[in-house]
């Protein structure tokens, strides 16, 4: 059960409510990470807002998603990794090519490199610098989708460190961390 309870639809205020209103329309229900976030709304306001304009960038919805499963993997966090692995099949990602993104791997070389430069900025928080951004410009990486990379890394931290400390009550098929 979550340290921090669930908000649920009635104690909602009007703007949380219409978030969660657009979740449940694109998503089938409010999940309770949003839930919990709507307890402080300028966090799920944060979220959302960065989840709406990154929804909008260069990289592809199922470039998004695999980034999230490889933070996910990475940062040991089971509600984002369950959540964000039925993302990415509904994205259009095989089931492989989903469970690989754990380990920062993809079928789709431009991916895989995407991948690799996410997984760098996490473990480093960007203080790769550049050799970062030379490996990501070596495997084709033009500036836009490096920058996103980076921002989507961010959003990713943000939700597994609330779900990290929070225990957030999965809501979500659970997924089997694959090991390397």
């Amino acid at each position: 059960m979550s340290l921090i309870p669930h908000l649920s639809d009635e104690a909602a205020r009007p703007d949380v409510a219409n978030v969660f209103n657009n979740a449940r329309a694109a998503m089938g229900k409010v999940p309770n990470l949003f839930r919990v976030m709507a307890q402080a709304p300028a966090v799920l306001d944060v979220f959302w807002n960065a989840k709406g304009a990154l929804g909008g960038g260069v990289l592809p919805a199922s470039a998004q998603e695999q980034i999230a499963v490889a933070i996910a993997s990475a940062n040991g966090c089971d509600y984002c990794l369950a959540a964000h692995t039925g993302g990415a099949r509904a994205k259009g990602v095989s089931a492989q090519d989903a469970a690989d993104a754990q380990s920062g791997r993809a079928s789709d070389p431009h991916v895989a490199a995407i991948l690799t430069l996410a997984l760098a900025v996490n473990a480093d928080h960007g203080r790769a610098g550049a050799a970062a951004l030379e490996q990501a410009r070596a495997a084709g990486l033009p500036d836009a989708e490096i920058l996103e990379t980076v921002a989507h890394v961010a959003v990713n931290i943000l939700t597994n460190s609330i779900n990290n400390i929070v225990d957030t009550t999965l809501d979500f098929p659970r997924v089997a961390r694959v090991t390397a």
